[in-house]
Formats: structure tokens, sequence, C-alpha cells
């Protein structure tokens, strides 16, 4: 929907509609006057001529009874109109209406209750996170301008209020002393049937001229808007028809309108901008109260005109229309993609609409049908780029280069005018301070005269075979061209100069300057664009600052918009100051307010502050709010706490509906991090009371989280259930993810399983991965591996950088568990090739494990040891201690005792003892016995529950075997003592046979009792019977190695098994996700952004 389009006009004051169908009258006055007749036809004859009376009497009541059908049946528009000449019939002062010119109620000198100041406040757009820049309102007086310009520019837009200006009351204007609100009138807006296509925006054509444009049927797209717009309940759809420029949007759009609700033909409002849609929508009294939903029709909408409908402005919408719209592809990519803050209330716009896409090119049987409606016509892609004849049109222009360089060079700078951000038609005087610039560029040895421009501008505004011309005049006045004027005009910039009349339906000329003005094709701007095939062509950079320095503030506001999109933010700037320099009424607290903005994004804080200050300071009652929003962040952002709890404070004290929510929601976000738990809590209870559509969702989330760091358990389940029946697309899969957390710490696996899965289903980009993972680790705790093990896969193929390595390792165990070494040999090489310094280190690990059992030893080693050099402070140690047992098992006994010396030093509680152990073992087998006897006493001396009873068991083997008869009964008993199952039964049988050798008969049998209520079995060569006839008989000896070699290849195994003990608990996972999460409450916890503007 383009500025420059026009305004429809209803008037619900005029005589003629308050009298309704004059037929009726007419009808209810001939029964009457027949009854009459009736009466005394029967009076005069006394009863003798009753068959002619009772004709008489018949034909009277049929009379009446069509009037009365008349009467019922009469359109809104007409009885509301009678209705407002009834009430003004009632005036005490004899007034016929509210609206009389002389001695109306409202007036300028009056003062009273009704004074508005600065206009009619707003609302529209959102703060931080939503979107930077305001409403556009119209100029509240002539500005000079830069060029000599003085007075309404040429090429605005009409006055935005032309519409419904005679039924509402002009901001500013007070209410006369003493005088009776009258009852604000209701809005009557043209019925469909009354509208022409023209209005509603196809391209004509001579096709069209002619009435001679049938409909090419597009199945896909006709049959999901006819779903669509059968709605027939609140909140009514919003629908854009999304697809390239000619693709044919604005037909599909207005054949889908007429089919589906033709029938019932509602009321259609055509707004000029986004902005006068805002601006009526604000006035939601005055609202058509009829048949309901009536249509908002936005065809060839602009990141302009989204940046006004904010989400109050939406919501009021959807109470009572459907809105109808139509985009192209370029500019629904170019919004959605944008990361500024001036794509956030445009993006927020575009995320509740629904998108229906329409091809380019069409199909087999929609090309087949084409061919048959136009046998004359050459059909190579679109049927709306044949109808205009787009490939002459596009053969021309490049042509025109070589050519006609003047024309050409004219074309390209209105083209760039339009790409910039200026949503209006230009002037000729605009486009002769342009066209030197590219003419310079093309051909240098061309001077910029007036006869070249006027050569150029014919060629220019001639229409190829089609009618349809590269540029086109509208508003035509003197140098209007003729035929040529509005028949290659776009979408929408069209309908203003080929209606000539002022009625319902039609459209004011966007401007009435008789110097004309001059609109380009959007299939032209597309090309440049790069679109259909064609090479992308950058906006020339000497034109942003002629193009600022030439238009009034209104227009340099909607450039600075289109220079952010456009990544130009030196533009951007540029145009935001223009309109503060000139400080104009209406545009400079907003474009105050959108600097701050654009300057906090540069890093600039000093300038971002002064400039929302200044538009704090204007006291403008849009945009004083969202600038104290926005100042609240950006020094919250500083660190300056009481500075941010004042702004947020100052925005939610100014009431507006708006804001509120956001700054509340933002507020508590502040007062969660200073530890004020009850007034975060506070805060985000008033943002989700509100109702707010935009806001609710992630103020649901982030009391949620509050609440459950509180332990409100029920408090953060209700919250998370609040912001996922929200359907916000953003915060929904975040509640759905803590939901399951929260879940499933209270042990409702059902539930968790649950909400992780409605997580995964999101779709979500960055939630999806940390949802299939912790719901893969949920399944695996339940049993079910082949579920975990797909839940797995789908976070491993996220290839998040965060979650993957993770997900990754965990499907490897899985895998090994499973009997898929192969498999889980991929997951760990996937993990350790991620990156991540926390999972390289334990999945090298794990895999070294993986290929020892697997006989891969050079693979192993090579894996421990890249585990060893992380130096991670938990795996590297396990993993010297397991290429220490690696390094033995290959006789490599010098690797072996310095990769187990390593893992002593590491101290770690677990691993060092485990290490101290098998160093202890490696050395005895070296007979290098004192530093064997001192690592067994640095395991001993851990007390670690497992290692500690077999180091005593090992010492007192040692000790034994070197005669030490009592160190060895230390250790032994030690070993005895620690109960340790595995470790008693030994330790007593080698307790029990030193005591018989010393001749302690009866402690040796105790220890052999011991060994056998332990359950012992067997220690070969010596079986327990065999013990026990032993010592009956006093005789023999028990051999004490193998039970030295048991120790030791018990230590040995245990070691192994320590490195991989972890792994049937060893998920990682998302736990409660708190660390995600909170960084993804940090941006939808706050909302910054904004203005909309409205004068």
């Amino acid at each position: 929907m383009a500025a420059q389009k026009g305004q429809q006009h209803g008037d619900p004051g005029k005589p003629e509609e308050s009298q309704g169908r004059p037929w009726v009258r007419s009808l209810g006055m001939i029964g009457l006057v027949l009854l009459v007749l009736a009466a005394l036809i029967e009076t005069i004859t006394a009863g003798t001529q009753r068959p002619i009376v009772g004709g008489l009497a018949l034909l009277a009541i049929a009379a009446f009874v069509v009037a009365g059908v008349g009467r019922l049946t009469e359109p809104e528009s007409v009885r509301a109109a009678r209705a407002q000449a009834a009430d003004g019939a009632s005036d005490p002062d004899g007034r016929s209406g509210p609206w009389q010119e002389d001695d109306a109620p409202w007036r300028e000198d009056a003062d009273g209750p009704w004074q508005e100041e600065g206009g009619d406040g707003g609302e529209g757009g959102w703060n931080e996170g939503e979107g930077p820049w305001s409403e556009r309102g119209e100029p509240s007086a002539p500005a000079e301008r830069a060029g000599g310009w003085q007075g309404a520019p040429p090429g605005a837009r009409a006055g935005a209020r032309t519409q419904t200006q005679a039924a509402t009351r002009v901001p500013g204007q007070r209410r006369e002393r003493g005088r009776k609100a009258p009852q604000v009138p209701e809005r009557t807006f043209p019925r469909l049937s009354e509208l022409s296509e023209v209005v509603l925006g196809p391209t004509p054509t001579h096709y069209a001229h002619r009435g001679q444009a049938p409909y090419v049927r597009r199945p896909a797209a006709d049959g999901r808007l006819a779903a669509l717009l059968n709605a027939d309940s609140q909140p009514f759809p919003f629908v854009v028809v999304v697809g390239p420029s000619k693709a044919g949007k604005s037909r599909t759009v207005v054949e889908a309108v007429r089919s589906v609700l033709g029938g019932r033909d509602p009321g259609v409002f055509v707004p000029g901008s986004g902005e006068e849609l805002a601006e009526v929508l604000r006035e939601e009294e005055a609202l058509p109260r009829g048949r309901q939903p009536w249509v908002i029709w936005l065809d060839d909408v602009t990141a302009a005109d989204l940046v006004h409908l904010s989400a109050d402005t939406l919501d009021r919408a959807a109470r009572h229309a459907m809105i109808v719209a139509s985009m192209t592809d370029e500019r629904w990519d170019q919004v959605l993609d944008s990361h500024g803050d001036v794509a956030a209330t445009a993006k927020a716009a575009l995320r509740r609409a629904t998108k229906v896409p329409l091809d380019f090119e069409l199909t087999v049987r929609e090309r087949a049908e084409a061919e048959q409606l136009y046998p004359q016509l050459q059909i190579n892609a679109s049927i709306g780029e044949a109808l205009i004849g787009g490939d002459q049109l596009v053969a021309k222009f490049r042509a025109g280069r070589d050519r006609e360089p003047a024309g050409y060079t004219i074309v390209q700078a209105a083209v760039d005018a339009r790409r910039a951000g200026l949503n209006r038609p230009l002037t000729e005087s605009e486009l002769r301070g342009l066209y030197p610039l590219y003419l310079r560029r093309v051909r240098i040895d061309l001077d910029p005269t007036t006869a070249l421009f006027e050569e150029g501008m014919a060629w220019a505004t001639e229409p190829v075979a089609s009618e349809v011309s590269l540029l086109s005049q509208v508003g035509g006045g003197a140098g209007s061209a003729g035929g040529a004027g509005g028949a290659g005009v776009a979408h929408g910039a069209l309908g203003s100069s080929l209606g000539s009349t002022t009625g319902p339906g039609t459209r004011a000329k966007p401007t009435e300057n008789p110097d004309g003005a001059l609109e380009v094709l959007d299939y032209v701007v597309a090309i440049e664009e790069g679109r259909h095939g064609q090479e992308a062509r950058p906006v020339f950079d000497a034109m942003w600052q002629e193009l600022i320095a030439a238009v009034p503030p209104d227009d340099a506001f909607d450039i600075g918009i289109g220079a952010s999109l456009r990544g130009n933010q030196s533009a951007a700037e540029l145009a935001f100051r223009k309109v503060l320099d000139l400080d104009h009424a209406g545009e400079a607290p907003r474009a105050a307010n959108n600097l701050g903005l654009l300057l906090r994004e540069r890093g600039d804080v000093a300038g971002a502050r002064a400039a929302f200050q200044k538009a704090i300071d204007s006291g403008h009652p849009d945009v004083m709010p969202r600038a104290a929003n926005n100042l609240g962040a950006l020094l919250r952002q500083q660190g300056d706490v009481s500075g941010a709890r004042g702004a947020y404070q100052k925005a939610i004290d100014s009431g507006h509906t708006d804001v509120v929510p956001r700054a509340a929601n933002d507020l508590g976000s502040l007062l969660r991090g200073q530890g004020d738990v009850a007034g975060a809590r506070t805060a985000y209870q008033r943002a989700v009371d509100s109702g707010h559509t935009d806001v609710v969702p992630s103020a649901a989330l982030n009391l949620g989280m509050l609440l459950k760091d509180q332990g409100d358990v029920a408090g953060a389940e209700t919250a998370y259930e609040r912001a996922m029946g929200s359907g916000d697309p953003e915060v929904v899969p975040v509640a759905a993810l803590n939901l399951g957390s929260l879940l499933r710490e209270q042990g409702d696996m059902a539930g968790a399983r649950t909400a992780y899965q409605r997580a995964v289903d999101s779709g979500h980009a960055e939630v999806v991965p940390v949802a299939a993972l912790n719901l893969g680790s949920l399944l695996r705790e339940q049993g079910d591996m082949a579920g975990a093990r797909t839940a797995y896969q789908r976070a491993v193929d996220s290839d998040h950088p965060g979650v993957m390595p993770v997900a990754a390792l965990n499907l490897g165990m899985l895998l090994k568990d499973q009997g898929d070494p192969e498999g889980a040999e991929a997951a760990y090489q996937r993990a350790v090739d991620s990156g991540d310094v926390d999972v390289v280190p334990m999945a090298a690990l794990y895999r070294g494990s993986l290929l020892k059992d697997q006989g891969d030893l050079v693979g192993a080693e090579t894996a421990f040891q890249r585990a060893v050099d992380s130096g991670h402070p938990d795996v590297a140690p396990m993993a010297a201690n397991n290429l220490g047992v690696l390094l033995t098992e290959e006789a490599d006994v010098g690797g072996a005792r310095a990769a187990y010396e390593l893992a002593v030093r590491s101290e770690h509680a677990d691993v060092a003892p485990m290490a101290a152990n098998n160093l202890g073992v490696l050395l005895t087998e070296e007979a290098e016995v004192d530093d064997a006897r001192a690592a067994y006493q640095v395991a001993v001396d851990s007390g670690h529950a497992d290692v500690a009873p077999m180091a005593a068991l090992n010492l007192g083997l040692l000790l034994d075997a070197q005669g030490d008869v009592g160190g060895a009964r230390s250790a032994y008993e030690l070993a005895v003592d620690s109960g340790h199952a595995d470790v008693v039964s030994v330790a007593a049988v080698n307790l029990g046979t030193l005591l018989r050798d010393q001749g302690d008969v009866a402690g040796a049998r105790a220890a052999f009792h011991l060994a056998i209520d332990s359950g012992f079995v067997d220690i070969a060569p010596v079986s327990a019977g065999h013990l026990r006839v032993l010592l009956a008989g006093q005789g023999g000896s028990v051999n004490a190695r193998p039970a030295a070699r048991i120790g030791a290849d018990r230590v040995r195994e245990t070691a192994a098994l320590g490195a991989r003990a972890g792994e049937s608990g060893a998920d990682v996972e998302g736990g409660d996700d708190l660390g995600t999460l909170e960084a993804m409450e940090e941006g939808l916890g706050e909302d910054e952004g904004p203005n909309g503007r409205r004068t």
C-alpha cells in the first residue's frame, strides 16, 4: 500500500442519504391515499361498492408491505445517516445536525475539557525488541524545505483524513463551553460492489481499458484465500498475499474477496497509508457497528505502512474487520531478515499475518487457461508480466542506456527514490534535481539541459503496446502525459489518477500541485533489485543526500526507515537529523526517538541518551512513553539501575496502552536482576494481566522462571502454560522446554515428555536442539532406547553449536550400550570434531575406551592422549589413568609410569587414588619396591571407599613378600576392616595365611572363617574346603600370589572401568536449561522499539 494512494469519501450528513430510498416514501403515501379513497367510497355508497373498496384496500396493503420491505433492506449507511439527521433535528438550538458550518460545536478559540495537546496521541509501533520507527503524521503546518519549496510538498500525500473528515472531530480543536459533546458519528465506508478494480490496485492495461481482462485462476492461492476469508467470528484474519512484482497479487486478492464476500457486500476501507489506518482504528467508537466484518484493503503494503500496525492497532482491527493485503516477496523478506530496531514493529506485524504465497510462474494448468483466455498474448512466466508487456518494458529500459540516456537515468532516479523509502510519486522538480547525478554516470559528455530532460521524460512516459509505461504521470496537471497517465503506474499509485470523481470509493489525487507527479512502474523497481533473473544494481550512494535534502520532514522520516532497512545507517541518521533540525512539531519527537535507537545500535551511548531525552522532553503523548522505555533499556545496559528504573516507571505512569505492558515487563527483568523478587513478580504480573498480545507471552515466561526459582512450582507451571497458550512462535517453544524440565523435576515424566515433544515439534531453531537432547535423556531413563536414539539424532542433526557436541556424546554412549560400536565410534568422532572445549575431552576418552575394547590400541592411545592434552580438570586425569593401563598392557613401562604419575599429580579425588594403586602394581612387577610401597600408601591414605581397601591389600602382599610381617599384617587388617565386598575375603585369606605362618592358629582360624563368611568361594589353587583341612591339620600353606594377582587385576579392571564409570549416568542434558533460557529471557523480556507516528 503506497502512501500516494488517495482517500475514500463517505459523507454521513448528506440530505439524500438521510432521506433513504425515495420510492419507499412514495409507496407509503400511495397506500395511504388508497385507504382514504376506499373509506370515502364506502361512506358515499353506503356499502354498495364493496368489491371496489376491497380492491383498493388490498392495493393499499400491498403498497405498505413493499414500502416496509424497502425500508428494512436499506443499507446501513442510509440508516446511520437518517439517525444522525434525527439527532440533529432534536438539537435544542434548532440545528439540523451536529456538523453545521455556522455555530459549530467545535471551535478553535473555545477552551474546555476536550482540548488535545499537540494532536491526538496515538498508539502504534512498539519499543525495544519490537521496532523503532514511528508512525508518520501529516505536517500540522507547511514547512519550508531545502530547495526553496514552501507549503505542501509537490507530490505529497493528500490529507490523511479526507475519507471521513466531516464526521470526526479535528485533533487540537476544543469543544465550545457549555455544549454537550455530540455522539461520535459512525463512519461509513463504500461497499465492495461500489469499488472498481482500479481503486483496489491491479495495474490497468489495454485489456482492462476495453473491459476484456478475464481472471486466470490460481487454484492454490484461491483456495487458501477462500478458506481464510470465510471467517465469521473474532478475531478476524490478517491475510497477506506475497509474491514477486507482477505475479498477479492484487488481481488474485480482488477476485478472492469478490468471490467469497461479494454476496454479503461488506464495507471496504482503503486507507492511503498505514498511518491513516492506525489513526482511524484509534477512534474505535466511530467504527462501523453494523454488519461485520468489514474489509481493510492494503494493497502493495510497505515497511513504512507496517511500522504503524502495532499490536494494539491490529487487535482493534481484528475485532471489527479482516485485513487483506498484498506485498512483494522482496519487501516481505527485507523486513523479516533485517536485524536493526527498524524492523521490529513491522516484523511483529508480519508475524501476526497469515502469508499466502503466489508464485511468479504459472503452473501447466494455469498457463493453459491463460492461453485460452488471452490467445494473442505471449506468456513466458507470469500472467501479470505478460499483460503489462514486461519483456518489452525491460528491453526498452535496457536499450535506453545507449539510445535515450536522459530517459534511462530519469527512470533510474525514480527507481532509487522508491528503493530508498520514498513511498509516493516524485515531482518533475524532484526528478530534475536527481537525474543529473545519474546522467553523469552514464554519459559524462552530456549536459543535463532542460531540453534533454523533457526529451527523456517523453521517452520514459511513452507506453508500450500494453499501454503501460516505465514512468507514468499521476495527479494530472500541466504536463500530464495524456493517455499514458495511469496506464503504467504501479499498484496503489494508479487509482489516484484514474478516478476523476471524488465520491465514495474513489481516491483523492496524491498531489494538487500543477507540476504533476510521476510514478515508476513497480516491475522496473523489481528488475533493478535483481528480480526476474536480472542483475541487481546497488542504490547510488550520492542519491541519498540529494534526496533527503529535497524532501519535507515526513518523507525524510520514511527515507530514514528505508535507509535503515538497507543497512545504510549514515543515510538514516542524516534523514532523522533533518527532521530534528527542522523541528517539525509532529515528526521531531519521533525522529529523536528513532535517532536514539539508531545511535544505540552504533554504540553511541551519549548520543542515544540525549536523543531519547529530547523525545521524552517533547511530552508527545505517544512518543514520550516509548522513548522513556527505550531510555530505561539503554541505562540498564550501562549499569545505571536507578536511572533505568526511573525511566521504566515514567513509561508505566504514562498509561499508554501499548507501552505500559512492555515497560512493566522490562522493569520486572531489571528488578529480578537486583534481587527484588517481590517487585519483579508484581511487574511481571502487571504485564501478564494487561492482555497485550505481544507482551503477555514473554512476561508469562519470565514470571514462570521467576516463580520456579522461588520454589513456587504450581505458579511457575501456570505461568508457563499461559505463555504456551499464547501461540507466540518465539515464546511457546521456550515455555514448553522450561515446563518440561519443571515437570521432570517433579517426577511427572509423562507431562515432561509431552512438553519436550511440543518444544521439539515447534521447529524453533534455538529451542528444538535443547528440547530434543533433554527428551532423549528422559526417554533413555524410561528405557525407550529407540525414542532416545531418534531424539539424540535430531539434536545432532541440528548442528547447534551448543547442543550438537553433547547430543553426539550421549548418542555414542547409547549406541555403545546397544551393541553398535561403529555407530558409537562415529558419534564420538563427531563430538570430538566439534571442537567444544568441554565435550571434546570426554568424547575422546570414551572413544579411546571403545577403540581399546575393539582392539584398536593405536587409535585408543591417540584418543586417550588427546583427552590428556586437553587439560580438562576432570577428564584429563581419567584419560591419563586409562592411558597408563593401555601402555602397561603394551609393555611400555616408562610410558605407563608417566601416565599414572600424571594422574596422581592431578590430585583428582577419584582418579588420583586409582592411578596411585595402579602405579604401585606396575612398580611391584618391576621390583621397584620402595616406589611401589609409596604409591600404595598414597592410595591407602586417600581413604577412597573403593580404591583404599584394594591398595591396602596390595600393600600387604608387597610387604609380606619383603618379610615385613608387621607391616603386612597391618595392611591386611586395614583391608579386612574396610568391609569392602570385593576385598575382605581375599585380604582375610592372606591374613590367615600370614598368621598361620607366624603360629597364630587362633588368629588364622578367625581370618579364614571371616573369609568364608564373607562369601569367599575359591582362590586358586586352594579351595575353601581344602583351607579348612589345612587349618585343621596345621599344615601346608596358601599361596598368596594368586591373591596378589587377583588384587592387582581387580584394581586394574576398576581403573579401566573407573574412567567409564560415569557412562550410565553421564548424559549431559539441558537440565532445567536456565543457561540457555536466561539468554532467551533477555531477548524476550525486553521490548524496545519504535514510536508509531501520528499527528
